[in-house]
């Protein structure tokens, strides 16, 4: 018998239209620049709570994923991850402008060192060419990038490590947001 390997995909919001809203940050709760606070594994301590701005005015999505690469849901889908990540993501209570919706943005705590550079379809690092001597050796752009699952320490949702850009789930959080007809973008990484 067989044993296959956990799914991966890529979460993204429904990106299949423009018309709907499109969110900047999260900020603070006066507005102030957080920084990569939300992006690099730790847990969020500061005030709450936290602000988005509505820079494209449009419907509401569930899950919206910020320019900053936050996830962003409702009370609804805030439950489906509370359900399922656990203690792998922190829900902080946002609002966004131009709304009274209660909010959470998604904290993925995970930073996991699972890129497969192998089936990936490109990957560059910085050179002592490209003037950032502290970035030597990391990554500059990763293409087509794949997760080793063996490597992702089965967490349920998770970034990966020197490729913090982007947000990666498991299957079983894929197929409830599928199964509570959540209008989001998953794509295969594993």
């Amino acid at each position: 018998m067989t044993v296959s390997s956990p799914k991966y995909f890529n979460l993204f919001d429904d990106m299949s239209t423009d018309q709907r809203w499109y969110l900047a940050g999260p900020y603070g709760p006066e507005g102030q620049w957080l920084n990569e606070a939300l992006t690099i594994g730790r847990t969020y301590e500061g005030p709450t709570p936290l602000t988005c701005r509505v820079h494209h005015s449009g419907p509401q999505l569930e899950l919206t994923v910020t320019e900053d690469i936050v996830p962003v849901v409702n009370e609804r889908v805030a439950e489906i991850f509370a359900r399922y990540a656990g203690k792998d993501a922190q829900l902080i209570p946002a609002r966004a402008s131009e709304s009274d919706a209660n909010l959470w943005a998604v904290n993925v705590l995970p930073i996991c060192d699972c890129i497969d550079e192998a089936r990936s379809a490109g990957i560059r690092r910085y050179t002592p060419e490209d003037g950032e001597p502290d970035r030597v050796g990391q990554y500059k752009a990763v293409y087509g990038y794949r997760i080793d699952p063996a490597r992702a320490g089965a967490h349920t949702i998770l970034r990966p490590k020197g490729y913090e850009v982007v947000v990666v789930v498991n299957e079983d959080l894929a197929l409830a947001l599928q199964h509570a007809n959540v209008r989001c973008e998953l794509k295969l990484v594993s």
